[in-house]
């Protein structure tokens, strides 16, 4: 009768620990998961329900009247000039994203596969990160400057003989805003795209070489290959940070290159408009989630395809 008596209280025990543990192990998951569930209510779903709160609603005599309707965004897909200057910005976007790798991935490989030096790679690598020191107005008014009337490409114009007065078609247009956005987010495509050529283990090259391979064919067949997650992630950055600059457009775009930024802070301050400025913030988010889906896919296929 002892020994069934201990047995009992023994398995009793066991269970009772068991228990103990299970509840810690809740503890401890709820103190890891908890903090991250709590930001990403506070600063993603809290904010993302407001703004759909606020673009079903309307405005009438200055006040927010609270409503379930999809007028407004009917009227950013139907009434000029909302539709227009997204596409616009998108395209600003996109060529702004484009010239950033194209320029960036030269310098990114240079740093990767050409640069010995431990020192030479920090000098250039300081370099690419320096213009983050600088304020952004800063780099714009300099583009100003150098794009201008006065500026440094037009007195180079002049004195090489090429244009006998400034020329103006350098400022104040689509072109200005993206070499300005092109100059200033280009670092972010840079250290995106070093950062996964840095990645490819030096004994993969090496193996193609022993094989027979070239110069050209392994940069096609393995480097390019492996280097369009960072490219992707590059283009992603700097077209995200360009669509939405509001900044470059004002001090070198002129009337003709307004973006939805300057579209959206117009409607909030000076037309009082905030479900219309919230229905265009939902399309743009949108947006961005069909851009990342999309980069995701290609670069799926494109990893696939080498």
């Amino acid at each position: 009768m002892e020994s069934v008596a201990s047995t009992v209280l023994s398995a009793g025990a066991r269970e009772t620990a068991v228990r103990s543990a299970r509840r810690l192990d809740r503890r401890r998951m709820l103190f890891w998961v908890l903090p991250p569930v709590a930001w990403f209510s506070v600063f993603m779903l809290i904010p993302y329900a407001l703004l759909l709160y606020t673009s079903l609603g309307k405005v009438e005599d200055m006040r927010f009247i609270p409503g379930l309707s999809l007028d407004n965004f009917i009227r950013v897909f139907t009434v000029d000039p909302y539709l227009g200057v997204i596409l616009k910005s998108a395209r600003i976007g996109l060529m702004t994203a484009v010239f950033s790798a194209v320029v960036a991935y030269p310098l990114a490989f240079f740093l990767a596969f050409h640069v010995r030096s431990s020192r030479f790679k920090f000098l250039i690598y300081l370099l690419v990160i320096v213009p983050w020191w600088a304020s952004y107005l800063v780099k714009a008014y300099a583009w100003k400057t150098i794009l201008g009337s006065g500026g440094i490409l037009n007195v180079a114009l002049q004195k090489v003989g090429l244009t006998d007065e400034p020329v103006r078609i350098f400022l104040y247009n689509e072109f200005s805003v993206v070499m300005t956005l092109t100059y200033i987010f280009t670092p972010f495509a840079v250290l995106s795209i070093y950062a996964q050529l840095e990645r490819i283990p030096t004994s993969l090259i090496e193996a193609a070489r022993n094989l027979g391979a070239g110069g050209w064919m392994i940069f096609l067949r393995i480097i390019l290959p492996i280097s369009v997650p960072g490219v992707v992630a590059g283009s992603i950055i700097t077209f995200s940070l360009a669509f939405g600059d509001f900044v470059a457009p004002v001090l070198v775009g002129g009337p003709e290159s307004v973006m939805v930024s300057n579209v959206v802070i117009n409607l909030l301050g000076v037309a009082f408009d905030w479900p219309l400025a919230a229905a265009i913030g939902l399309v743009i988010i949108t947006l961005g989630l069909l851009l990342i889906s999309a980069s995701g896919w290609l670069e799926e296929k494109t990893q696939t395809r080498f």
